[in-house]
């Protein structure tokens, strides 16, 4: 009876603490929506609302005209194409592009994917924190609050709209699980357990991947220095076998983004290379990275009017807390009665995730060496100068302050319960004031607009992802530009031109009002190719036959690479579904 009595009470226990984690973690996504529900019309300015709502917008009219996946967004750039989803991924754009083609609002549609990611972060961020510290909700559920709430986040998601980006903050947690999770292994794991860890490394690098190639570029780096860090364990059998089958796995989901964003890389000269190592915006000082109350406006350029760029109070208490803890710790402050040193068994894990930390705010601020760096160039300019905004690296380190966070609440607990519950309480109310102010003032701060379609904003294009070679500024005829030949009539559908020609002399071509990109291909109607150029304006010229009449067909197709490469990661994808789904099976097995 006694037994039963206790079963009774930790299961009693462990509802209990379900419940709660929920309502901590559902009152972090309502608190963390404020803005998208209340102020769902707010456009800041000198930042990306009206560019992705301009990506939104084309990608649902690309995918309405029977383009899929969309490469190419023939209505961007009046009309000319742009082809962004290969250097920039589209992949969770595609739930509210398919909401504007149900005829939902564009400005909606936008809205319902904000809160969908909020949603997904504060999941996310939860079960991977409760993995980390095995099964602990309360904390877990704590941390998700924090991370939702912090100030670097919801600048991205309500000031900058930076949708790549906290669409890829959602993941990075999933990310530092993952890697935990391999250096916690045993000797004695099985290659089962082996590949189930490089499949969540994999699939969480690849998630990160599809939504901002620049935050995964940002994460590979400090997993690379970690692993570095950790070198002893890193060389194990194990660890170093689970890491490179990890690499493949990414490989293999994002081969469909990865391989043609290569392609063109390689191909041409774009603006996005061109630009890539040039630093643009300012350099917080430590008082910005400290400030207590973020304004909701502001610029990512001009320090004289900038937006915030604070860890925000909870991050810096947790920093501080853990600072003051482990000093008198190591100084033998806490000593256990038979004189033991305290000293958690995560310490190490501690340290790194301070330490990261502690690197990232460096890097992102003006104390950091970046004058010298791009100056001198090379490859630290190459490495350093790739995310073009030298505070974007407060992002990493939001994200492993409050993954500390939790081994440090976790600590607490162990040798003080009411302590602990002191300093939920603390870090709840230093997460909530300034993440609802900062919210409050977003509203107020900016200025408003309803934008039901994509022609309310016009579907222009950013200067970025352009071949060097396009001359944006130049007026073109709507209509293809006959050179020796005779164009009788033409047609357009979507990214495909119908041109009917006669009277082709030598040197005949047709110029088309399409910026060149790798893959536009010409058939005549007999189903001959005709070779298809860039001109010296970036235009795309094709050369007509001399004696040709008759019609061609002018339009966007993927090469037999491209669709290899996503075959590939349609191949990666059933393998990962299938390493889950037999493990899964293989257990029940064993049970029964």
């Amino acid at each position: 009876m006694t037994d039963t009595g206790a079963d009774r009470k930790t299961a009693g226990e462990n509802r209990s603490g379900s419940v709660c984690a929920f309502i901590i973690v559902i009152t972090g996504i309502l608190l963390s929506c404020l803005t998208a529900i209340f102020g769902s019309d707010i456009l800041p300015e000198y930042h990306d609302k009206l560019f992705h709502l301009r990506r939104l917008a084309a990608l649902a009219q690309t995918l309405k005209s029977g383009y899929f996946p969309a490469r190419i967004y023939f209505v961007m750039n009046q009309g000319t194409g742009y082809a962004m989803p290969v250097f920039y991924p589209d992949f969770f754009l595609y739930f509210p592009a398919f909401l504007v083609n149900v005829s939902v609002p564009l400005g909606i549609a936008y809205d319902i994917y904000v809160i969908m990611v909020n949603a997904v972060t504060g999941i996310v961020t939860y079960l991977s924190v409760k993995e980390i510290l095995k099964g602990e909700k309360i904390i877990s559920a704590v941390i998700s609050f924090i991370y939702l709430l912090s100030v670097y986040r919801l600048t991205d998601v309500y000031i900058r709209d930076a949708a790549g980006e906290y669409t890829a903050m959602a993941f990075l947690p999933l990310v530092i699980c993952c890697f935990i999770r391999i250096y916690r292994g045993k000797k004695k794991d099985g290659f089962t357990e082996v590949l189930k860890n490089s499949a969540l490394l994999g699939i969480s690098m690849a998630l990160l991947a599809v939504s901002h190639v620049l935050t995964t570029m940002m994460a590979a780096g400090f997993l690379a220095v970690c692993a570095l860090i950790l070198f002893k364990k890193t060389f194990k059998k194990n660890v170093i076998l689970t890491l490179m089958l990890s690499v493949l796995i990414f490989f293999g989901l994002t081969a469909y983004v990865m391989y043609p964003m290569a392609d063109y890389m390689l191909s041409d000269r774009y603006l996005v290379s061109e630009s890539s190592n040039i630093m643009r915006g300012f350099y917080p000082g430590w008082r910005d990275l400290l400030e207590i109350i973020p304004s909701g406006s502001g610029s990512g350029i001009a320090y004289d009017n900038r937006m915030p760029t604070a860890v925000g109070p909870a991050v810096t208490a947790i920093l501080a807390a853990w600072f003051v803890r482990t000093m008198l710790l190591m100084a033998g402050g806490r000593k256990s009665q038979d004189g033991d040193k305290k000293i958690p068994a995560s310490i190490s894990a501690e340290l790194i995730l301070f330490v990261v930390t502690g690197l990232s705010l460096f890097i992102s601020s003006k104390y950091f060496p970046w004058t010298y760096i791009e100056q001198n160039g090379g490859v630290l300019r190459s490495v350093f100068c790739s995310v073009q905004f030298s505070w974007r690296y407060i992002g990493p380190a939001t994200v492993c302050a409050c993954v500390l966070g939790a081994y440090l609440i976790r600590d607490i607990k162990e040798a003080s319960p009411k302590l602990s519950l002191v300093f939920i309480v603390m870090l709840l109310i230093l997460a909530v004031l300034p993440g609802v102010i900062l919210q409050k003032r977003a509203i107020s701060e900016n200025g408003h607009a309803t934008i039901v379609r994509g022609e309310d904003i016009g579907i222009v294009s950013d200067e970025l992802y352009f071949p060097v070679s396009w001359n944006r500024e130049a007026e073109y005829a709507e209509y293809p530009e006959a050179v020796n030949c005779m164009v009788d009539s033409y047609a357009r559908n979507g990214g495909d031109w119908l041109v009917s020609v006669s009277g082709a002399s030598e040197d005949a071509s047709l110029t088309f009002p399409v910026v060149y990109y790798k893959g536009y291909v010409t058939v005549s109607g007999d189903g001959k190719k005709l070779d298809t150029l860039q001109s010296s304006d970036g235009r795309i010229r094709v050369l007509i036959p001399q004696g040709f009449s008759g019609e061609l067909k002018m339009g966007f197709r993927e090469s037999a690479a491209w669709r290899i490469a996503e075959i590939i990661s349609l191949i990666s994808i059933e393998s990962v579904i299938l390493i889950f789904t037999r493990r899964k099976k293989r257990r029940k097995e064993i049970s029964e």
